[in-house]
């Protein structure tokens, strides 16, 4: 048996949404190796189909045209249809892939595999098309009976991936904490919320600047949570918010919270782009900043702590931010002595779907 999506057990970035259908996404850049998600389904449909075989993953830059082999996001999966046991196999995951899930969640398992398309057998499904089957000729042939076997994809399935299936951001791939990626948009630095679930920074107790490899893009609401705990010298207890005191935790000396400046908070009512929704990102009100102070014990970005006015029991704490011009993601532990402190907090961006307690850092 093929699963669909197991259960979140100590997963990271579980959501309850289903994935939106890839969008198509031509090939933008070369890659020497393949993605995480691509080796991933790679290695999972080898042992879960033990008939069948790989043809690669990888193409070489320079041989013919724009092809998802060369960025890393394709996996030519050898199915033979002359082979009845490999028929079999490859007819079994299709029609896996293309099932509607108990929930009615239609083309459910592909949809978490990030699958853009596939094609065997003179045939292809595109998720850009509802994966409805279509018959298929390559173009490099005139006729089909002029094309060879294996641009017919008779002795393989041909699974290209989008962005987001190929960098592992997927529910699938999440579910099983694949090692991911974080999915910009095309030609630019700048993270993509909504192909990006979830991407993870680590922010030292010992005042580090952490500078995010990615720019967040002006004029986006990213969400950010922060989890974890630290310890001071004294041996007492702090995380990105609050400090312990006897007997509670209390936050952060801190400037006292600003309203926002104008008008009231937007109704929430997260569509996250894939969703429905022609809004990136989130459509969550922006955080308020408070400036921090000589005294003050906390996770700062952007310059200000946002991470609302209670403690919380499990350390973790949200925030909406949305820049105003393009910039990195800058984090520090603000303290006096920040030296002196032991652990670190992590700091995920991640989509408004995720849930926070899929997050926590155990």
């Amino acid at each position: 048996m093929v699963p669909g999506n197991p259960a979140p057990v100590a997963a990271l970035g579980w959501s309850a949404q289903v994935d939106a259908p890839a969008g198509y996404d031509a090939q933008r850049t070369c890659r020497s190796t393949p993605q995480p998600g691509t080796a991933a389904l790679a290695r999972w449909l080898l042992r879960s189909y033990p008939s069948t075989g790989s043809m690669g993953m990888i193409r070489g830059c320079g041989v013919g045209g724009t092809s998802e082999h060369k960025d890393g996001r394709a996996f030519d999966w050898a199915a033979d249809v002359a082979r009845p046991a490999t028929k079999r196999a490859a007819y079994d995951f299709i029609r896996r892939a293309l099932a509607t899930d108990s929930a009615g969640n239609t083309h459910a398992l592909a949809r978490r595999l990030g699958i853009m398309y596939f094609i065997y057998n003179d045939t292809i499904w595109a998720s850009y098309r509802d994966f409805a089957p279509r018959a298929y000729l390559n173009s490099g042939c005139a006729t089909r009976a002029k094309c060879s076997r294996s641009l017919r994809h008779l002795n393989h399935v041909h699974i290209s991936l989008g962005y987001a299936g190929a960098a592992a951001q997927t529910s699938w791939y999440r579910s099983r904490n694949v090692p991911s990626l974080a999915v910009r948009y095309p030609g630019t630095n700048q993270l993509d919320p909504d192909l990006t679930a979830v991407t993870k920074l680590t922010v030292p107790a010992t005042g580090t600047v952490v500078t995010s490899p990615y720019a967040l893009k002006a004029g986006v609401t990213y969400r950010l949570v922060a989890t974890g705990t630290l310890r001071y010298a004294d041996g007492t207890r702090g995380d990105a918010h609050c400090n312990a005191a006897d007997p509670a935790w209390l936050p952060t000396d801190r400037v006292p919270i600003e309203l926002p400046p104008t008008g009231p908070f937007r109704t929430f009512d997260w569509h996250g782009g894939w969703g429905g929704s022609d809004q990136a990102g989130s459509e969550h009100e922006d955080s308020p900043s408070n400036l921090p102070t000589l005294a003050t014990h906390g996770l700062t970005f952007a310059g200000g702590l946002r991470w609302g006015d209670v403690c919380r029991a499990d350390h973790t704490y949200e925030a909406w931010y949305t820049p105003a011009v393009n910039q990195k993601l800058m984090l520090k532990y603000v303290d006096a002595a920040p030296a002196d402190n032991a652990g670190n907090l992590t700091v995920y961006v991640a989509r408004d779907d995720i849930t926070a307690g899929s997050l926590v850092r155990k």
